[in-house]
């Protein structure tokens, strides 16, 4: 569901997975608008300096570092003018070659930073991966398995860089993990499935097992993080759409307005139109 909220589409799908571009200088800083997309995307910042709002959480940008952004973040870019950098998306079915546990460690919404910090070496070999991904694009017949395969050497790598800047030994879980699939699971079906026993039994479980995996790795029940989840979609929309109340509410599947407002009321501590105002006012939406 995108709401009013602008939905970027990645370029010649049918065609390539991947794409590369680049952040190049400019005369005046820039402020990207605010937007979402249906892919994943990696900010490889170089030099400069500026601000990314992700998700309703403003992130400073520091160089070198890498920010991620998965497919249905609402996010924008405040970039100062000398700021440079790659940008490498990719679809979500994008082959990876061994890169798949990989992808998921990065992306896994409710485990990963959202920034991480780079040396200079580990951008110099990021930089070197990406020139190979664009050089094979950039061929006559590009070889879909040659660019993917590169682009899940970058995605191991950045794991590994990852769990070393947060001193993290924890092993790279693949997909047949069965929180991050749960997590999966919410991200593609919040909001017309809300009980953990549908997600249970989507992953062959009892709900009790589900739960107590989520508590054990995440620290909170599964049921809150499906409510985190549509709290989280709530938000976005009363900051950066342009729906009223009533229509946002109805958005999300709750044709009660009386109902989202004590349901929003509850969750956040405040009626969802002063949250409105306050966020707006902080972020100058």
């Amino acid at each position: 569901m995108s709401g009013t909220i602008t939905t970027h589409h990645l370029r010649d799908r049918s065609r390539q997975a991947t794409r590369v571009e680049h952040i190049q200088e400019r005369n005046v800083p820039l402020r990207t608008p605010v937007h979402r997309h249906d892919f994943h995307e990696l900010l490889f910042i170089a030099a400069g300096t500026g601000s990314h709002m992700l998700d309703l959480q403003a992130h400073e940008v520091k160089a070198p570092s890498l920010h991620l952004v998965s497919p249905g973040q609402v996010h924008q870019l405040t970039r100062s003018a000398d700021m440079t950098g790659d940008v490498v998306m990719f679809a979500p079915d994008a082959l990876l070659g061994q890169g798949h546990a990989a992808r998921n460690e990065l992306f896994t919404r409710a485990e990963r930073p959202s920034a991480i910090a780079l040396t200079e070496l580990q951008l110099t070999e990021a930089r070197a991966l990406i020139a190979l991904m664009e050089a094979e694009l950039a061929s006559e017949r590009p070889l879909v398995e040659v660019v993917e395969g590169y682009l899940g050497i970058l995605l191991i790598k950045c794991a590994a860089w990852s769990r070393r800047a947060d001193g993290s030994n924890a092993a790279t879980r693949d997909a047949s993990d069965p929180v991050r699939r749960f997590l999966d699971l919410v991200e593609q079906g919040f909001l017309a499935e809300r009980t953990v026993s549908h997600y249970a039994g989507l992953l062959a479980m009892t709900g009790d097992h589900l739960n107590e995996l989520v508590r054990e790795r995440l620290g909170r029940t599964a049921s809150s993080v499906i409510h985190d989840r549509l709290l989280l979609e709530a938000k976005r929309l009363l900051l950066h759409g342009d729906l009223s109340i009533k229509e946002v509410g109805y958005a999300l599947g709750m044709k009660d307005p009386a109902y989202f407002t004590r349901w929003f009321s509850k969750a956040e501590g405040t009626p969802p139109a002063a949250f409105r105002e306050a966020i707006r006012e902080k972020y100058k939406a």
